[in-house]
């Protein structure tokens, strides 16, 4: 598809709230955005939780949150003035010549309709196929993005993928009407490192096929490093700083920069515990979690797991989207019921009640919460059985838990729509510990976390590690993330737990051929030097 009219060009962007009279107040949300994305060209905007980049991407297909509008600027897409365009053009341009890939996307998806149905309706729209024809490239889509069975991949529905996969689907959607231009909004942040990659050099492969521009938003500038033609930084809703990949990283002008480029790569964790000598606290004999009936057991998502968890110690889950981490948490929690095997607590007497003492953060914090609630009303809930707990002493508590994973009090009177991921994630950490549980399993708790706020949240969990004598799981894609926070790593692959080895010897000499593949991909693979910046980077 030739890549004529899709030239990106944001000028003066300004978006601010909308008053009842339809003009707008206030401090803008937006001040002064200008950039371009030509053809063919990677362009990343990156910066912290809530500094305004994806409600740029939104401003962009003219999709803003009710209550805010463009009060100044352009926002244009070749000839076409997407600022004055009726709702007809837009609907046109809308997952043709401009898509978009959500940071969400289990909330993007129609709960209702398999992945072949979202499929087909851009690949009838824009590309002009229909029955076998939809149905075969929608097969070829799903397997470019990394399904391993596109056929099963097919006939399921949204809520039957993984996080991870979710996102892959999500990928071949927005590729499916061969956009010119494409938003890619945290497209890769559910995706382990393999897949990460793939997803990258499959994007990068289009737009040096077919010219496909890409605006590329992420909070890691250390994602993207390899493959960015400029960056751009964003925060408090203005780009303060802008420039080809090499020059930025090697010669960054702000602090804020500075600062991002410092906390992109996570160094190993100083500290040096001694071996735990602590009793088991968690042990897992022989787990297996079959999807299916009774008469036939369907897909097995968990496979003769063997694990245990000592008191105090931090237990790393590593593994490919789909691998079954999400499943082996929940089964621990006791929201899925095992098949086969068993779990055993062995917890402390003066602890809380079984029920409780082991605690989950939710991968997806949108899906977690009840959009009808206040975050109030959400986080009064887990202490309302708490009979010995006055009304006020709740409140002090829903508090304390707030200003530990550094939310501003303000919030809790917010729903979780008008919350930033980053804001919502940390909401579901404080819930998590507002009962004080004994295990806290984290699946993949800073995956939506900007590089500055993941740091600060990892270190709030080694401290009440360490203060609490809290045992940890930590779920992660990031190999960063399970080397700085973990003394052990047990790796998944469909189901079974192939390695568990100390946090040092794994890194430095991994065993099984799958742990070996994790290993490499998380090594950077830019040969310029530009990486050697990411690693001693001072803010």
């Amino acid at each position: 598809m030739s890549p004529v009219n899709t030239h990106l060009v944001l000028d003066g962007l300004q978006v601010s709230h909308r008053t009842p009279d339809a003009g707008t107040s206030g401090k803008p949300l937006l001040s002064n955005v200008s950039l371009s994305v030509e053809p063919g060209q990677f362009v990343a905007l990156v910066g912290s939780s809530g500094s305004g980049k994806t409600l740029t991407a939104m401003s962009c297909l003219q999709l803003l949150p009710p209550g805010l509008a463009i009060s100044s600027g352009s926002v244009r897409l070749g000839d076409l003035d997407l600022t004055r365009a009726s709702e007809h053009q837009l609907n046109s341009m809308r997952g043709g010549r401009l898509g978009m890939l959500f940071q969400q996307p289990k909330r993007m998806f129609n709960p209702n309709r398999t992945i072949e149905q979202h499929l087909k309706e851009p690949l009838r729209l824009h590309a002009g196929l229909r029955g076998s024809k939809a149905r075969s490239k929608a097969l070829e889509l799903l397997e470019e993005v990394g399904f391993a069975d596109p056929g099963k991949g097919i006939r399921a529905y949204p809520h039957q993928l993984s996080g991870g996969m979710a996102q892959r689907a999500m990928t071949a959607l927005a590729l499916a009407g061969q956009p010119g231009m494409l938003l890619a909004d945290e497209p890769t942040s559910a995706l382990d490192k393999v897949l990460e990659r793939q997803i990258l050099q499959l994007l990068d492969r289009e737009r040096r096929e077919r010219g496909l521009g890409i605006l590329y938003i992420t909070h890691n500038i250390a994602s993207v490093a390899a493959f960015a033609d400029r960056v751009l930084v964003m925060n408090s809703g203005s780009i303060v700083e802008a420039g080809p990949v090499g020059e930025l990283l090697t010669r960054p002008k702000t602090d804020y920069t500075r600062e991002l480029l410092a906390a992109a790569r996570l160094a190993p964790e100083s500290r040096r515990r001694p071996p735990s000598r602590e009793r088991d606290i968690l042990v897992l004999d022989g787990v297996g979690k079959h999807f299916g009936s009774r008469r036939k057991l369907g897909h097995a998502a968990l496979q003769d797991v063997s694990l245990t968890l000592k008191r105090g110690e931090i237990l790393g889950v590593l593994g490919q989207s789909g691998s079954g981490k999400s499943t082996l948490a929940k089964a621990i929690v006791g929201l899925e019921a095992a098949s086969t095997g068993t779990i055993s607590r062995q917890l402390d007497a003066a602890g809380p009640r079984e029920a409780t003492a082991v605690q989950l953060v939710f991968q997806e914090p949108h899906s977690a919460f009840d959009p009808r609630m206040t975050l109030r009303t959400s986080l009064q809930a887990p202490l309302r059985p708490r009979l010995d707990l006055s009304p006020e002493q709740r409140d002090e508590r829903i508090a304390a838990v707030m200003a530990e994973v550094e939310l501003d009090a303000a919030l809790l009177d917010k729903r979780p729509g008008q919350c930033s991921g980053g804001q919502l994630q940390r909401a579901t950490i404080a819930r998590a510990l507002l009962l004080e549980p004994q295990v806290l399993i984290c699946d993949e708790a800073t995956s939506a976390l900007d590089a500055l706020t993941q740091r600060t949240i990892l270190n709030l969990l080694l401290r009440l590690q360490r203060e609490r004598n809290l045992s940890l799981i930590v779920i992660s894609h990031d190999m960063d993330v399970v080397r700085y926070m973990c003394d052990r790593v047990a790796v998944l692959l469909e189901g079974r737990a192939v390695e568990v080895a100390e946090t040092k010897d794994f890194f430095a000499a991994p065993r099984h051929p799958h742990s070996q593949a994790l290993v490499e991909a998380s090594i950077p693979c830019r040969a310029d030097g530009l990486w050697s910046v990411l690693d001693v980077a001072k803010p």
